[in-house]
């Protein structure tokens, strides 16, 4: 008999310098983290490679451990709690704990200079990942000093490195000058856009066979139309009103939500049927709520923190548009689940939404900070229901051929394949 093959091991990163810098915004512990939480483009990349490539295990700094391992039940992947570095614990410590600490916030940019080189500079790292002998390291994105020390590890361990673009741009990295030799040091990089990919190539000097474009995988499957009688019942929206929807993290700085609020106050009153749907959650909820009820009272619903098709699909089926007005970004997954869904977008002309999003076609694109466009384009929505209508199947069709599990896995497996082989 046969021996099964063997499947390489896969260690992941994500971006964040330790747990407690992000997830507990959003209400996730470390348990639902290693267990339950799945959102966003990590959670659909995960999911896919150890599915179609091999075990992963997502390997998660944090300040303090409390739930060394877990099985992700929705991914597959195994989930391992790290402790940072001693120096980092401190500095971190030291810059957000003191009573007066809100004092040197201005001096944010060095710290996170500091930390984000520090974070994984652990011997606790360094001997998990010893004894686990991965076969590669995934990183989410190249922009931070993480990054810069992921890949000294691999090189140490000897061991290829792949990263993936997540929305960052070269004016907001971490370690700028060192990004000029060690981004092009790496076995892969996956782009979220063609724009993205001849940036690395011509600006970073990447090799061209080293870039390659892929966008965030989607489980057309589970995301799929559902009839709007359906979909209002599923989601408990009320029938006979419209509505447009923003799914993501809430904040102002990065996702522009506020702005979102403020276009949306410029039109509800010449549209009495229609809400603004907001879903999830973020640092900046309680201030965001506060406007929302001083410019649109009573007509921006927040529904509170969605995740998976069973709670995205009918949101998404029941919307007349979906609504992105990002400052920056990778390829974001909302995106990708509206269209899976049939719902058209108006999104900022950033990262890879254009691989998906075409003018008229599957919905709007509208230049970054262009509140005055955003309100026009909302405004078309409304006015010429028809329109989008007829957008839906084409934005379903989009999907399938450029988004679905099928494809994306392909691309991985051929992509990984090759790494692992390069490096045999």
């Amino acid at each position: 008999m046969k021996a099964a093959p063997v499947r390489p091991k896969i260690a992941f990163f994500d971006y964040c310098d330790v747990f407690e810098d992000f997830y507990p915004h959003y209400g996730v512990d470390q348990s639902a983290f290693s267990r339950t939480w799945s959102s966003g483009g990590n959670h659909a990349f995960v999911r896919l490679v150890q599915r179609e490539i091999g075990d992963v295990t997502w390997y998660e700094l944090a300040l303090r451990p409390d739930v060394p391992e877990g099985r992700h039940e929705l991914l597959g992947c195994r989930v391992r709690f790290v402790r940072s570095s001693w120096p980092h614990r401190q500095l971190w410590r030291a810059f957000y704990l003191p009573r007066p600490a809100w004092r040197w916030r201005g001096l944010y940019p060095g710290f996170a200079l500091c930390a984000s080189y520090l974070a994984p500079l652990s011997r606790d790292l360094l001997r998990s990942l010893r004894q686990d002998r991965p076969d590669v390291v995934f990183t989410q994105d190249y922009a931070s000093g993480k990054f810069d020390v992921l890949l000294a590890l691999a090189a140490t361990l000897d061991i290829p490195l792949v990263a993936r673009h997540a929305g960052s741009r070269p004016e907001g990295y971490i370690g700028k000058v060192a990004k000029r030799w060690t981004i092009r040091r790496a076995d892969l990089v996956i782009a979220s856009s063609a724009a993205e990919r001849a940036l690395l190539v011509e600006r970073f000097r990447v090799p061209p066979e080293r870039v390659v474009v892929i966008l965030t995988p989607i489980d057309t499957e589970a995301f799929r139309p559902m009839a709007r009688e359906e979909a209002y019942a599923a989601a408990g929206l009320q029938a006979g009103r419209r509505y447009l929807l923003y799914v993501g993290r809430l904040s102002e700085h990065d996702k522009r939500v506020g702005a979102l609020i403020e276009a949306f106050s410029a039109i509800a009153a010449r549209h009495p049927d229609t809400d603004l749907l907001i879903a999830g959650e973020g640092r900046d909820g309680r201030e965001l709520r506060v406007l929302a009820a001083a410019r649109a009272p009573g007509r921006v619903r927040f529904v509170g923190w969605a995740s998976g098709a069973a709670q995205l699909a009918p949101l998404y089926s029941a919307a007349a548009c979906v609504l992105l007005p990002s400052r920056r970004e990778g390829f974001p997954t909302v995106v990708g689940e509206a269209m899976a869904c049939g719902t058209p977008v108006i999104a900022s002309r950033v990262g890879g939404v254009p691989e998906l999003v075409t003018d008229g076609q599957t919905g709007w694109l509208v230049e970054p900070g262009d509140d005055a466009a955003l309100v026009d384009r909302m405004t078309h929505v409304l006015e010429h229901p028809e329109e989008t209508e007829a957008m839906r199947s084409e934005a379903r069709r989009r999907a399938e051929r450029t988004v679905s599990s099928d494809v994306v896995g392909r691309q991985l497996r051929a992509s990984f394949g090759r790494v692992l082989t390069d490096h045999a």
